[in-house]
């Protein structure tokens, strides 16, 4: 069974940043997963809330008033501020990363890192542009076939973690695209924070085999370590914690 790291190590340091994803490593993850947006002068960070509010802080420490969304501010602008104080005065300092300093980290390394799917289907060109400069295996998110179409165009033997609607249907229309060894198929467990996802994206014994006879299995929504027995008992090939 494979453990894939949710914006890094987000327990132990501020999640998608560089500390997170160092610990990852040095932790011997297989995958980590991050949440890429691209800024007005199509620079790749790595942040998973629409705005950056939630997980950053002026660099005096200070609560940010305004909203500040990537897609409206260049790189430079969105270094002003720090990532890290928010989580502990440890980070201090620490800066939003771009998806160019994951991946050089990741250089060498056997990690799959996981791309989710924040940045529109149309807008994903500079996205490819960072990915094809590195050395790394990478792995696309994607709940819906458009997405992959897009993904393979430039990236015909990509990796695809499929985390769309995962009926008979869908799966075998995302199968004739993907190989199966470049495939797998995400179910979340069904806790209340996540009350909102559809029934066929939850975990069930019916589910979980369904989804096995098309692709390898992922679980994802494991947060601590009950939820992780309850997870192992689907038999996954991987894990998401």
């Amino acid at each position: 069974m494979l453990y894939r790291s949710h914006r890094g190590c987000l327990y132990y340091a501020p999640e998608n940043t560089m500390p997170a994803f160092n610990i990852a490593l040095e932790r011997g993850f297989d995958h980590i997963e991050t949440d890429p947006q691209i800024t007005s002068d199509d620079q790749i960070v790595l942040m998973h809330d629409k705005a950056i509010n939630r997980t950053c802080r002026n660099a005096d420490g200070s609560l940010i008033e305004e909203k500040i969304y990537p897609p409206m501010h260049t790189l430079e602008e969105l270094r002003q501020y720090d990532a890290g104080i928010a989580f502990g005065e440890e980070f201090r300092g620490t800066k939003i990363p771009t998806l160019d300093e994951l991946l050089t980290a990741c250089e060498g390394r056997n990690v799959l890192v996981v791309l989710d799917k924040k940045i529109p289907t149309n807008r994903m060109d500079p996205l490819f542009d960072v990915v094809a400069r590195h050395n790394v295996r990478v792995s696309f998110s994607c709940e819906d076939l458009e997405r992959i179409k897009t993904v393979q165009a430039r990236f015909p033997d990509a990796h695809i973690n499929f985390d769309g609607e995962a009926t008979d249907e869908m799966l075998t229309e995302v199968c004739k695209l993907v190989k199966p060894e470049n495939l797998i198929v995400w179910m979340y467990l069904d806790k209340p924070n996540f009350k909102w996802l559809a029934p066929t994206r939850k975990c069930s014994v019916e589910n979980c085999e369904r989804t096995k006879k098309y692709a390898k299995l992922g679980i994802a929504n494991v947060n601590n370590p009950y939820d992780l027995m309850e997870a192992i008992a689907f038999a996954p090939d991987c894990v998401e914690i």
